[in-house]
């Protein structure tokens, strides 16, 4: 279960881990490390964490998968990263690689309340034009 609330980097793992498994057949440490362009190191002790909050599960050495809560976690996550990043694109106008990276910084303090009237600003938005 988990113990507390997430931290962005922490919520970073988790999403990356997530997209990273679409086959669901586990991702190597590695992968993430490349991913997010961070250290092994890095990506161990992140992955401790989320060991502990009983998000992922990995034997030592070993491929990463997923928990139940895990993947719930990450699709809300994903979720609030493609929305924001939609808006960026579609209202705003700017290109692909600067809005993910900025929905990716934006993606940790917005509320789901906030993120759902973004989501729907978008809808009214993209039917007016």
């Amino acid at each position: 279960m988990s113990k507390g609330k997430l931290t962005p980097s922490t919520e970073d793992y988790l999403e990356t881990i997530y997209v990273l498994d679409h086959a669901e057949k586990g991702v190597r440490s590695v992968d993430v490390a490349d991913k997010l362009k961070v250290a092994k190191p890095s990506v161990n002790r992140a992955l401790k964490n989320l060991v502990d909050e009983g998000l992922i599960q990995q034997e030592r050495y070993s491929v990463i998968y997923l928990t139940d809560q895990g993947k719930q976690q990450a699709k809300k996550i994903l979720h609030r990263h493609t929305i924001i990043k939609g808006f960026l694109m579609n209202v705003l106008g700017l290109d692909d690689e600067r809005a993910d990276e900025e929905a990716c910084k934006i993606e940790h303090v917005m509320s789901e309340d906030t993120v759902d009237r973004l989501n729907d600003h978008i809808d009214s938005y993209l039917r007016a034009i």
